[in-house]
Formats: structure tokens, C-alpha cells, sequence
């Protein structure tokens, strides 16, 4: 079995598993998990190979594009209360509303109890059908510069770090 080191974790895995992501310009070789986590959280991109034979000579110099913003939202803690609320407002049943949702009536009898928290694209429809907000930006705190967390270093760091 050929196999690779995730770069980020240091975990083997099967080489057909191996993904190749962009960080601060550098090419690594992660696992699925580490890959899925830095993408979501747009700490890096994904590393596509490009063939130079195939590409066509370019016909008008490209503007450069800003990069995209992504924002990370979460859904509020009360969003039980304010789900109960609305559909009660709109007199309608828990049948109702799970038909305007396009999902089952249990499970908005569990996002109403508290036992499921919808995710971000069905609190979407929820806040649309509802005229209701579900979601709110994530505020990310401020990290030390002393760096206690290793989930926030970066390669340049740890470099930094054996050099002191």
C-alpha cells in the first residue's frame, strides 16, 4: 500500500486520500480531514495542477479579482423560541411549515423543542418562509500574540518558533 503524511497533522493515509491544498503560497500534502477544515475555513485553497500545453494564450489582460469575502454565520442560541414564535404568529401548524421548508414535520417538532439545530441552509429557508433571523455572523476574538493555541499557528510561526 502506497500511502502519505498529512502535512498539517502528521496522520498516514492511503495515497489515492492524499489532498493537495495551498497555504501562504506553499503546496502541502494533507489528509481529508485536514483538507475539508482548512477549506471551510478559507485558511487555504485547494491546489489545482495546471498544463501548460493546454492553455490558450490569453486575448485581453484580465482585471485582478478581489478576493471574496466569505462570511461565517451561526445560528443564534434562541432559535427554538423564535421558530415557535413565527409559525405560531402565522397560525400555521408544525405540518405547515415543514411543507414550506421541504422537510419533515419531526424535524421541526425537534428544531422547536431545542433537540436540533438547524443547519445554516435550513435556517435560511426558516428565516425566508418565517420572516424571522436565524443567523448571525461569526465574530471571531482576538488571539494573543503569544500564540497558546497550536490550531492558530501558522508554518511561518512554528519557523519563528525554533529559530527563538
Amino acid at each position: 500500500m502506497m500511502s502519505c503524511y498529512c502535512e498539517i497533522c502528521g496522520k498516514e493515509v492511503e495515497k489515492n486520500q492524499c489532498r493537495k491544498i495551498v497555504i501562504e503560497g506553499s503546496i502541502l500534502n494533507v489528509c481529508p480531514q485536514c483538507y475539508n477544515r482548512l477549506i471551510t475555513q478559507g485558511k487555504a485553497r485547494p491546489y489545482v495542477e495546471e498544463r501548460k500545453e493546454r492553455q490558450p494564450a490569453p486575448k485581453q489582460v484580465a482585471k485582478p479579482v478581489k478576493p471574496r469575502v466569505r462570511e461565517e454565520y451561526e445560528v443564534v442560541e434562541d432559535y427554538a423560541r423564535r421558530v415557535r414564535e413565527a409559525r405560531e404568529r402565522l397560525g400555521w401548524t408544525q405540518q405547515v411549515l415543514a411543507q414550506k421548508v421541504r422537510e419533515s414535520e419531526n424535524i421541526i417538532k425537534r428544531i422547536e423543542s431545542g433537540r436540533l439545530k438547524p443547519g445554516i441552509d435550513l435556517a435560511r429557508r426558516l428565516e425566508k418562509v418565517l420572516g424571522i433571523k436565524l443567523l448571525e455572523p461569526v465574530v471571531e476574538e482576538n488571539v494573543s500574540s503569544n500564540h497558546e493555541s497550536s490550531e492558530d499557528l501558522t508554518i511561518g510561526d512554528l519557523i519563528r518558533f525554533k529559530r527563538e
